[in-house]
């Protein structure tokens, strides 16, 4: 079974939206300084395009399964001394991204992967997670929220670029490369350099 990507793509670019808010309004989600300032600084027009594109912008450190592993296991009910509360918003997102991509980790979990970039054990684990246990999850996964890629400076800027041009082949190109990044760090391969020249018409 595949994905509805008429469903999925309006969910995803809702989300997308949501976490670009979030660091509009304050976090930098890890996002280098430069790039969480352009964005702070996107019209709404060029926002909603950025947000649309075909891949998650954001991310909560899927690929180091070792914690997830145990932000699923049935012992995190109860929140370790550790715990360290999140902005009402980052934990409120949070939740509702995990239960998005719980649902559709459940309808195809092949395809989840190259949008949000999930190894198969924690795929496994999340779609197992019953309902309730979500609300206990998310504020233990809320510090973990991230820019997706954001070691990726460049890769930011070209995005953004492309968002306030209304350039959506470079949006469609620079999505593709992000999905092929995504899988790569999802399966534990090392992403290769950054190209210097990119993509460019």
């Amino acid at each position: 079974m595949t994905i509805d990507t008429t469903v999925f793509g309006r969910d995803l670019a809702e989300l997308n939206d949501g976490f670009l808010a979030l660091v509009t309004s304050g976090p930098d989600a890890g996002l280098p300084a430069v790039v969480a300032a352009r964005l702070r600084t996107l019209e709404q027009a060029s926002r909603e395009r950025l947000a649309s594109v075909s891949f998650a912008l954001f991310g909560f450190g899927f690929e180091d399964q070792a914690c997830w592993a145990g932000l699923l296991a049935p012992g995190v009910r109860d929140r370790e001394p550790a715990y360290t509360a999140c902005e009402p918003p980052v934990e409120r997102f949070t939740l509702l991204a995990l239960t998005i991509l719980r649902g559709f980790i459940r309808v195809a979990p092949y395809s989840i992967s190259a949008w949000a970039g999930l190894p198969s054990e924690t795929r496994t684990r999340l779609a197992a997670l019953g309902i309730a246990s979500l609300g206990l999850v998310a504020p233990l996964a809320s510090p973990r929220l991230r820019g997706r890629l954001a070691d990726r400076e460049v890769f930011w800027l070209r995005l953004i670029d492309a968002a306030e041009n209304n350039d959506e082949r470079q949006l469609a190109l620079l999505a593709a490369l992000g999905r092929q990044w995504t899988i790569r760090r999802s399966l534990g391969l090392t992403v290769p350099p950054q190209p210097v020249r990119g993509f460019r018409r």
